[in-house]
């Protein structure tokens, strides 16, 4: 049994795919596609089977983001949320659709669960004699987002050939981006293309520029130029030293700078003047900005329960608040989206209501402005038509013996504005 080891070497460990595995569809989270991609990594060039790959569920929580005074019943959940993940492998003349993982099985009292590859994905990771892709774990897991992740791995399938064209509704599926997401254009390329060139200019051994090409007059496909910085031998660690910071922090909190107290103010008042809270805010605002340290705070808030200082510190290093302000982003979208179908529902009937209004008044309106011969005799063509109503020939021969308008009554009215525009006798 293969077991993901904490102390294990990152920088000795490799990541190797197919490449129809690279340029496959899926979705997954930061924090499954570093579970994927670890378990990957243990995966032995001679391996001709795969092997259950164990891993303590306290590192399992550290990749998934998980408070750890919940950690066996939220690990539960999300193992069998990764269970049915689906990727899709395109090959020619054919379409595989299978699960990342086949089983996860928890041992009662070892604190350890079991994950299992699942078997039709053997000939896309065992015994790979070519046409593959190899990554350094240690560079994968640095990346703070999972689009950063698949974009390395895509481009460092064609590296040696320094660059490389993809469709851009191809990218957005393989980069596993929803169709509610990022709609325009414009938003995907900067919350996609750029936000991903800046983090791979700024850790990996490669990055990229990219050229926008444009069918008619909307961009179509994307022409990625391929760049290397081989300086980089080892990705830029995500930590923080927040000893080493104290010092500089031991001001009140009332003369720090605007955008620290505001994101403070984000942080629960019980914790507030805690100086390791404010190192890390401090630290990763200047690194990271403003928006990165603020989904993390809100994570924190939602999910620690204990040691709240330490949980924020973790999730700023892994930036756990990632995915989840991006299922919040979706949950909101989805929810505006089922507001805005409800109301324009009730938009729909109140037309419609008015519409029916005006046209029963046009109706009518047009019927009084008849001679009295042309009105009685539309008035015995609709008493002929609705001989099987007997209710409606009640009513209207008892409002007619009490020498009233018939059509006036409610009961009639409704049926004789239908009779007037169905045969058209309305004026």
């Amino acid at each position: 049994m293969a077991r993901i080891k904490k102390k294990t070497p990152l920088a000795s460990l490799i990541v190797t795919q197919a490449n129809e595995l690279v340029e496959s569809r899926y979705n997954l989270t930061l924090g499954e596609q570093r579970l994927i991609f670890t378990m990957i990594a243990r995966i032995q060039p001679d391996d001709e089977d795969f092997k259950p790959y164990q891993i303590s569920l306290s590192e399992l929580a550290e990749f998934l983001g998980i408070d750890k005074n919940h950690i066996y019943s939220d690990c539960k959940k999300i193992t069998k949320k990764l269970l049915g993940k689906v990727v899709e492998i395109q090959e020619t003349g054919r379409l595989l659709q299978t699960h990342w993982v086949s089983s996860a099985d928890y041992v009662d009292g070892t604190g350890m669960v079991n994950l299992t590859f699942d078997p039709l994905l053997k000939p896309y990771l065992l015994q790979l004699k070519g046409n593959f892709t190899s990554s350094k774990l240690e560079m994968l897991l640095s990346f703070k987002s999972q689009y950063t992740m698949r974009m390395y791995t895509l481009l460092k399938q064609y590296e040696r050939l320094n660059g490389r064209e993809v469709e851009l509704y191809l990218l957005r599926e393989i980069l596993g981006i929803g169709k509610e997401q990022y709609k325009l254009y414009t938003d995907f390329k900067r919350n996609i293309l750029e936000s991903t060139q800046k983090e791979l200019k700024n850790k990996s051994d490669l990055y990229f520029e990219f050229d926008e090409i444009k069918y008619g007059r909307r961009v179509g496909a994307i022409r990625f130029k391929i760049l290397s910085q081989k300086k980089l031998i080892e990705p830029v660690k995500d930590t923080v030293n927040v000893m080493s910071l104290t010092p500089r922090l031991s001001m009140p909190v009332a003369q720090k700078a605007p955008l620290l107290n505001k994101l403070l103010s984000l942080v629960p008042e019980q914790h507030k003047a805690k100086k390791t809270v404010q190192a890390a805010l401090e630290s990763f605002e200047k690194k990271e900005g403003v928006e990165y340290v603020k989904r993390n705070i809100l994570y924190s808030n939602a999910k620690a329960d204990k040691s709240y200082a330490g949980f924020l510190n973790s999730a700023l290093k892994a930036d756990w608040g990632h995915d989840w302000a991006i299922e919040r982003k979706i949950e909101g979208e989805e929810k505006k989206q089922s507001v805005d179908v409800e109301q324009s529902k009730k938009d729909d009937e109140a037309r419609k209501r008015k519409e029916s209004k005006e046209r029963n008044e046009t109706a009518l309106a047009g019927f009084y402005g008849l001679s009295k011969d042309v009105q009685d005799g539309i008035k015995k063509d609709f008493l002929e038509s609705i001989q099987d109503n007997t209710f409606v020939v009640k009513e209207w021969a008892k409002t007619a013996r009490a020498n009233e308008n018939p059509i006036e009554r409610p009961v009639i009215k409704s049926t004789f504005v239908l009779f007037l525009i169905n045969q058209n006798l309305a004026g």
